[in-house]
């Protein structure tokens, strides 16, 4: 019993009044189970606001010099925490709505009080305060929360980030790696002469290859060259395309294979040899279109794997179409891939892949497609290749325009003197 009377002492509950009857009787009557303070005079009251860590403040309306509702304006931004109740007759309404828009209170209690009330308000404005604190104190292990997470966030970004610079530090390397494997700009100028080369990554390193060499061994005169398309991009696009690379290499200069047609047959049967497609049912491979300008025996043959080249000659524009099965593929291991003789005379020649033909854009977000790619060569063959180069970038950008570019690029185009 005494442990339920003594439960709120913990509560302390201010009451102002300037007749000190009634702060006897409401002392008497609650001292037992709240910590009771009064005051006769709100100036008292300050004062005991200032050293007491008051709960509740419950004052009377009419007192001299301040009355009850300045009081509760005075406690308004002093102490926002407090809950203020005030006392008035039946004849104070203005003095209520006084007190509600200006100080916010809690309640208004009539005259005379009766205690069995008052007390239900009080246990009620109590609860208020535990509902109160509560709400502050899972606020703030919310807060606390948020800032443990937020703190994670961060570090968690940081480790990402990290991460991500290794990778893309990785990646940054496999480029110049792929760059090196690559013919210069140099190699391509004394193998090919002047020409165009819009090469243009979809990531930082590319599925898109192209490969020339220049045979002279035992009196040869040979120029071969080689556009792909590997499967993918990015990162695998670009281990197909080391692969590719390497195997164009062995056919040329190892095993003296210079037939475009041969050329793909070695590297789909590598691709399929390297990649165990037979065991892993992969379909991993490259398009791919391979030329040879033999001048001893003025010959020019090409051959492609679902790619062919634009051949412009005597101001006629043909397009030449590769076979339809590409190169890779469990499927393929019997593939051939048919060769195109072309007449020995002066021409422009453009090898392809069909990233920029497939790339979205323009008013309405379509394809740009082969047949404006077509045409875009044709208006610009005449013109210096540096203005050609100029003119592919401009127009696949400003195609592009705000979309994301869909696949890796390469047009290599040069001029053919007999």
């Amino acid at each position: 019993m005494q442990e339920d009377r003594n439960k709120h002492k913990d509560i302390h509950i201010l009451y102002v009044d300037d007749e000190e009857s009634n702060l006897r009787i409401f002392k008497t009557a609650f001292k037992r189970k709240y910590t009771v303070h009064t005051a006769t005079s709100a100036q008292e009251a300050i004062d005991i606001l200032k050293e007491h860590p008051v709960h509740i403040l419950i004052t009377d309306y009419k007192m001299p010099q301040m009355s009850g509702v300045e009081l509760l304006e005075y406690t308004v931004e002093r102490y926002p925490n407090l809950i203020r109740m005030i006392l008035t007759g039946f004849a104070d309404i203005e003095a209520i709505v006084r007190a509600v828009n200006k100080s916010g209170i809690y309640q208004y209690i009539t005259k005379p009080w009766d205690r069995g009330e008052l007390e239900m308000i009080i246990e009620k404005a109590i609860e208020t305060l535990r509902l109160r604190d509560e709400r502050e104190r899972l606020i703030e292990e919310l807060r606390q929360l948020n800032a443990s997470l937020e703190e994670k966030v961060r570090e968690r970004t940081a480790e990402v980030e990290q991460l991500l610079e290794k990778v893309q530090s990785s990646i940054r390397y496999a480029q110049r790696i792929q760059e090196a494997m690559l013919p210069s700009k140099q190699e391509l100028q004394e193998i090919i002469g002047e020409h165009v080369l819009f090469y243009r990554p979809r990531d930082i390193v590319s599925g898109d290859f192209y490969w020339v060499a220049h045979k002279t061994e035992n009196g040869e005169d040979k120029t071969i060259v080689v556009v792909a398309d590997c499967t993918g991009h990015g990162v695998p696009g670009a281990m197909m395309s080391m692969v590719g690379i390497n195997l164009i290499a062995q056919a040329v200069y190892d095993r003296e294979i210079h037939a475009p047609g041969q050329i793909l047959s070695f590297i789909n049967q590598g691709i399929i040899e390297r990649l165990r497609q037979e065991e892993t049912v992969s379909r991993d491979g490259m398009d791919a279109v391979a030329l040879c300008i033999d001048r001893n025996k003025r010959k020019i043959s090409l051959a492609g794997a679902k790619l062919g080249a634009l051949i412009i000659r005597r101001d006629e524009v043909e397009v030449l179409k590769g076979s339809q099965q590409a190169i890779g593929g469990y499927e393929q291991e019997e593939a051939s891939f048919e060769e195109i003789n072309l007449p020995y005379e002066p021409m422009h020649i453009y090898l392809y892949t069909d990233g920029f033909q497939d790339q979205f854009g323009g008013e309405s977000g379509k394809r740009f497609y082969s047949k404006n790619l077509v045409n875009l060569i044709e208006e610009i063959y005449q013109q210096p290749f540096a203005i050609q180069a100029e003119r592919l970038a401009h127009t696949f950008d400003e195609w592009k325009g705000s979309l994301s570019q869909v696949d890796d690029v390469t047009v290599l185009g040069f001029r053919f003197e007999p």
